[in-house]
């Protein structure tokens, strides 16, 4: 199966080299690629078109490394399990750009015969495996879909055969599941928020087209735009005045599932560096208080940095320990709980490589964790929600659930009932938030909004 380029230009052999290098430091373990090409670019000269094209390179492999994985092993006598790592990601960079890039067939075999100079012994391999891709790709054969869509599924689109096999069993349609995992493969947008504190969607639109950045209204955020061009968006005047925040559009829904009321206490008690937490002071235009927490300290700080720049008064800041101060205060506790990301793989390939089945229980034990150390802040007649950026039952029903079941003074609200025409598209038939990638073209989030009881059950 052929996959038709993407209409970008060939990069040079100094860029091609650093994507190896990034795709290297990734695969061992050594950092995350948006890290690593910050670092990169930070000290090494590149232009917009270079980085650009380096990150695109980069992400691609890691997007669909299972089938160039496939493509390379089913068109030549290489084995890529029994390949040295360096080796095997010299073929999937050369295997991508046949397959995707605009590079001629000479060029990339220079390309790979350069980047394998260090090792003569492999590089007459490599080229060989090379021209054999080119000769053989578009007879490369795969799993059949209707028989076996769970192997094709798999490699097709580039996901591990249990993620694959849980959302077969979770989702229970083959079709939804491919579709979730071809969206998966498709590079995100950039989508940024209005600061209700300072701007409208209108007005931002309109400073940014001054400064060369086209956008376009989300389909369901109000606050919500698409900006076509990325390079330079954080050194514009519109960002320096604090007129708007990077937040995807699933997020932004999910801060305005909490249905947070000017004067209310509103505690964000996983705030990480505090998307969320300056949407909620944006909403509550600085009436009331927005009390944000997390482990880590210098995401706090971050928070307070970025509330500072955007005119956000009311975000107050404590630990995990200053939090408990709250028992029964809050009117309403928002627990963005970390979770396996399975909702996020569009933006973060090289995270579905590295989760583990394992991991899903483990994370599952410290959400049931947080629901119940946190439900303790809600006052009665309060609101608690829940939410996580994963596509996994046992992340989110099975823990919501569980829950309800051991804390009977709460019930659930369906979110259809804090905004029935922001919702009416994300409620599903039990009343929970769910987006999804190919289905509303946001990340993948899971929200649950509870109410306590105005009086406790005994």
């Amino acid at each position: 199966m052929h996959m038709h380029p993407p209409g970008r230009q060939p990069i040079r052999q100094a860029a091609h080299a650093a994507v190896l290098e990034l795709l290297n430091a990734t695969e061992s373990g050594r950092g995350y690629p948006d890290r690593l090409t910050g670092e990169l670019f930070r000290k090494t000269s590149f232009s917009d078109a270079e980085k650009a094209a380096i990150t695109e390179t980069l992400y691609g492999i890691l997007r669909h490394r299972a089938r160039l994985d496939h493509i390379i092993e089913h068109s030549s006598r290489a084995v890529p399990a029994a390949l040295p790592p360096r080796a095997l990601n010299i073929l999937r960079l050369a295997a991508y750009q046949a397959l995707f890039g605009l590079a001629s067939q000479a060029g990339i075999i220079n390309s790979t015969v350069a980047l394998s100079a260090r090792d003569r012994n492999l590089g007459g391999f490599l080229k060989r495996t090379v021209e054999a891709v080119f000769r053989n790709r578009d007879s490369v054969r795969f799993p059949d879909r209707e028989i076996a869509p769970l192997e094709f599924i798999s490699l097709y689109h580039s996901h591990p055969a249990w993620i694959v096999g849980k959302w077969l069993h979770e989702l229970g349609d083959a079709e939804a599941v491919e579709s979730l995992c071809s969206a998966n493969n498709l590079a995100p947008p950039l989508t940024i928020r209005a600061n209700p504190h300072r701007t409208t969607v209108r007005n931002l639109r309109k400073l940014l087209l001054d400064e060369g950045y086209p956008s376009a209204p989300l389909e369901f955020s109000p606050y919500g735009i698409a900006v076509e061009k990325k390079d330079g968006i954080f050194k514009t005047h519109a960002f320096a005045r604090g007129l708007f925040e990077v937040q995807d559009e699933g997020s932004q829904l999910i801060t305005m599932l909490c249905g947070a009321k000017s004067g209310e206490l509103v505690i964000d008690a996983c705030a990480g560096n505090g998307g969320k937490s300056l949407f909620l002071s944006g909403l509550m235009g600085n009436r009331g208080t927005v009390l944000a927490s997390d482990l880590h300290a210098a995401k706090l700080g971050n928070l307070r940095r970025r509330a500072a720049r955007g005119g956000a008064s009311n975000i107050s800041t404590a630990d995990v320990t200053a939090l408990m101060e709250y028992t029964s205060k809050a009117d309403c506790v928002l627990i963005d709980a970390p979770c396996s990301g399975m909702g996020v793989f569009r933006r973060n390939p090289d995270s579905k490589w590295r989760l583990r089945e394992e991991d899903i229980s483990e994370l599952g034990a410290k959400q049931h964790d947080l629901l119940h150390r946190y439900s303790r802040l809600v006052k009665p007649g309060g609101r608690l929600v829940y939410a996580t950026c994963t596509i996994s039952r046992d992340e989110n029903e099975n823990t919501v659930e569980r829950f309800l079941a051991e804390k009977p003074e709460f019930s659930l609200i369906p979110a259809i009932e804090i905004n029935a025409s922001l919702f009416r598209d994300f409620t599903d038939s039990r009343g929970y938030f769910r987006s999804f990638p190919h289905i509303h073209g946001t990340d993948g989030f899971f929200g649950a909004v509870m109410k306590r009881q105005a009086h406790d059950v005994r």
